[in-house]
């Protein structure tokens, strides 16, 4: 089978769909990042032209909520979700849109990959903590499996439209940086966060507050996991102050 591989794009991909439509289940589809394959590669430099082809072809004969439902899938962590996306493209232009909803085994997953990706984006709108540190930035970071920072990002710039403040996702290694509302998204490597004073101050006041309210005899372990998963407690400061209470 011929291994097509791109450059990790969401048009580099849809490069790869116009290129090979015709052989779509005749073939893989790999990122240059995460290539496994060594032998019979064809590499596919992305052309924007092709992919806006797509995109309208996609809009004008589907439905432009499928064309969102694929931008989804295609930030989510599953492994073989380019050749899962582009097959049920073909499948939709071939039998209709109603196939994107049945039992057919590409459509499965690829709902799967939405409702899982749309679930971790949600509860990180919610969890995200964010502390003051040098220059008066706001700072929160965040590991997911999905590649959700567009996704934070937009809804913590409509909400905080007048700060300065960074979203730092150390999977990717990726920060979202809103000055006032002036937007960028860079690579960071190696990170120097130093917390002010101020943060320091408040985050003691909310342990204190946090601590005098809590019921020893009434704590239940199960239930507060069940509302907040383990994975999340790390950015919470009363849960990470460096005393053993797991």
């Amino acid at each position: 089978m011929k291994n097509i591989v791109y450059d990790g794009s969401f048009e580099g991909f849809l490069t790869v769909v116009f290129l090979f439509y015709k052989e779509l289940f005749k073939i893989k589809i790999e990122s240059e990042n995460n290539q496994i394959s060594l032998f019979d590669q064809t590499f596919i430099k992305t052309e924007y032209d092709k992919a806006g082809r797509v995109e309208n072809s996609i809009k004008k004969n589907i439905s432009k909520e499928f064309f969102y439902q694929i931008k989804i899938a295609f930030k989510s962590d599953y492994k073989n979700k380019e050749i899962i996306i582009a097959r049920l493209i073909k499948l939709s232009f071939l039998k209709g849109k109603n196939i994107i909803n049945s039992t057919n085994k590409y459509s499965i997953v690829f709902n799967k990959m939405i409702k899982n990706y749309t679930s971790e984006a949600h509860a990180f709108k919610g969890l995200l903590r964010f502390r003051e540190i040098q220059e008066g930035f706001l700072f929160s970071e965040y590991q997911s499996h999905n590649n959700i920072l567009e996704d934070l990002s937009r809804h913590f710039l409509r909400r905080m439209p007048k700060e300065k403040f960074i979203i730092y996702d150390k999977n990717r290694k990726k920060a979202f940086i809103s000055i006032y509302g002036n937007v960028e998204v860079v690579e960071i490597l190696n990170l120097d966060i130093e917390e002010s004073d101020q943060e320091k101050f408040f985050q003691n006041l909310w342990i204190g507050f946090y601590d005098a309210i809590s019921i020893k005899e009434r704590k239940n372990k199960k239930l507060m996991i069940s509302n907040m998963p383990k994975k999340y407690w790390k950015y919470l400061p009363e849960k990470n102050r460096g005393r053993n209470e797991k």
